[in-house]
């Protein structure tokens, strides 16, 4: 008779810390958890590349301001999303550290012409002072309910 052996796959990062791994090894590991077999050597960006298109990604913004990009929800596992959560794969930012942010990403470039930045700035200033109009009126819309209710 001959003894079973129990193999899970894996997929991790060649180095222990996965920011400074350039390659990932797939393979098979034992029921202690350590390595077996042949393990197959995977470049960081082939696995990027594969996983990031096959996965949309949506954009949610909370009611602080708070934005956090991440993977469509109806795509991935509660397990991954918490996962990515926890290992802080999705920070939220705030939108005016956003708006900082991309002002000083600009701040050398022109004003006017092919690379010019002002109609770009006039654009997302209007799109923010819809939003505000969005949230004063929410705010109406609650505080009516309030005094009515």
């Amino acid at each position: 008779m001959t003894d079973a052996l129990q193999l899970t796959p894996f997929l991790e990062p060649e180095e222990n810390d996965l920011s400074d791994s350039d390659r990932f090894v797939a393979g098979f590991k034992d029921v202690e958890g350590h390595r077996c077999g042949v393990l197959v050597p995977l470049d960081r960006d082939v696995i990027h590349s594969r996983v990031l298109s096959e996965i949309p990604f949506e954009v949610q913004m909370d009611s602080e301001g708070r934005v956090q990009a991440g993977p469509d929800i109806l795509m991935v596992s509660d397990e991954i999303f918490d996962e990515m959560y926890k290992r802080d794969l999705l920070p939220k930012v705030s939108v005016d550290d956003l708006v900082a942010d991309v002002i000083s990403i600009d701040q050398n470039e022109p004003n006017d012409g092919e690379d010019g930045v002002m109609e770009s700035y006039m654009l997302m200033r209007e799109r923010l002072l819809h939003a505000v109009t969005l949230i004063d009126a929410e705010i109406a819309r609650r505080k009516a309910d309030d005094d009515n209710g």
